[in-house]
């Protein structure tokens, strides 16, 4: 399966360099397409390259830089020399040469100086991956991929590579590559997790979630994204950030500090009363507001859980339910329908399970008991 992925992202970077070079064919323009579609979170490191062959001029030493120093990386990995791009200064229309032998086809515009780092960039990746170099990516890559896991009822923070820190509440995993090699810093998201990202424009942050990619520079933000819930929902603290909606990938959403993007998973409906709601046919709906601030600590309710607070917000008990089950690793069964649909605000700080339950006993009118590991609730 492994090998099949590689093989699968050889051909992705060959018919990105063919594309940026103009000479795809139709049919490659479609195969390309359907792979784009196969694996949508390769849709955004193609966004990147885009962005480096159509940037100004001026941009073009810092960019050169950043190129070289991945190139070097790069080939710390490699039995090839030394990877290096250079630019050509005085010779408009001279091409640009690199010490490296085109694979399979020779792709003569895309050696130009007009598009040599977008060529460079997508050649490397295509390079890396030829047939000698698989197996030794292939080790590399299982020393380098890490995988961190929190079970219900527990928490943790990591540092990653680059100095960003990453909140996992309980429940929550959260997969990088260790070394963070390449023109992006990009992590796998299940669960929820708050993000406080170090600054780096060379390398853009990008994190995949269950059905959104979010791209950011620097920023604060949290992403909710369970595999039980029907919601994924990005909350920006600080910064900027676009997201991207995997089955909508040309609608891109850009969120302001404070604000809260809700894209409910499964066919598109319409949300009535919100401030900002977008419908596309067949796609998630989503949701644009106010993040809710406790006024108290001008904290966001959303991320109250990093600071070891059990908040809900206007909350379905079913959702709350949730929310209790990976607090305290508990079961929680609910067989009144009628029940799950109630409403529930609060915010609960070193409370036990049972304090919990009975504030929310007296708030709702319900019955409830406890056996052991299993909570269940009746009318």
């Amino acid at each position: 399966m492994q090998e099949e992925q590689f093989m699968q992202e050889d051909r992705f970077w060959l018919l990105v360099s063919l594309k940026l070079a103009g000479e795809a064919t139709s049919e490659e323009l479609a195969e390309l397409e359907t792979l784009l579609q196969q694996r949508p979170e390769m849709g955004m490191r193609m966004e990147v390259l885009n962005g480096l062959w159509m940037g100004e001029p001026e941009d073009q030493g810092r960019r050169n830089d950043a190129l070289n120093r991945h190139l070097q990386r790069l080939s710390n990995h490699l039995s090839t020399p030394t990877l290096k791009y250079e630019t050509a200064v005085a010779m408009e229309d001279a091409p640009v040469l690199l010490p490296l032998e085109a694979p399979r086809r020779r792709i003569h515009r895309l050696l130009w100086p007009m598009v040599g780092i977008a060529a460079a960039v997508a050649l490397i990746f295509f390079i890396s991956r030829r047939p000698e170099n698989i197996k030794n990516e292939h080790a590399v890559e299982r020393i380098a991929e890490n995988t961190i896991s929190t079970k219900p009822g527990s928490k943790s923070k990591i540092q990653l590579p680059d100095g960003s820190q990453v909140w996992l509440n309980a429940d929550s995993r959260i997969t990088y590559n260790e070394s963070f090699r390449g023109p992006f810093r990009e992590v796998q998201i299940t669960g929820e997790a708050y993000f406080d990202i170090a600054k780096d424009k060379d390398h853009p942050f990008i994190i995949h979630a269950n059905s959104i990619d979010v791209r950011v520079l620097g920023t604060s933000l949290n992403i909710r994204s369970y595999t039980n819930e029907k919601n994924t929902e990005a909350v920006l603290i600080r910064g900027s950030i676009e997201v991207t909606i995997r089955s909508s990938p040309d609608k891109k959403i850009i969120l302001q500090p404070n604000e809260k993007l809700v894209v409910q998973n499964g066919r598109a409906v319409v949300v009535k009363g919100m401030p900002s709601v977008q419908k596309y046919e067949d796609a998630p709906v989503m949701t644009l507001g106010k993040a809710h601030i406790q006024p108290k600590d001008t904290v966001a309710m959303d991320i109250l859980w990093v600071k070891n607070k059990l908040a809900f917000d206007h909350e379905t008990l079913e959702e709350v339910a949730r929310k209790i089950e990976r607090w305290y690793a508990v079961k929680v069964n609910i067989p009144d329908e009628r029940l799950k649909h109630v409403e529930y605000s609060g915010v609960f700080e070193d409370e036990s399970l049972r304090q919990v339950m009975e504030a929310l006993r007296w708030t709702g009118n319900f019955r409830y008991s406890i056996n052991k590991r299993e909570v269940t609730i009746t009318p």
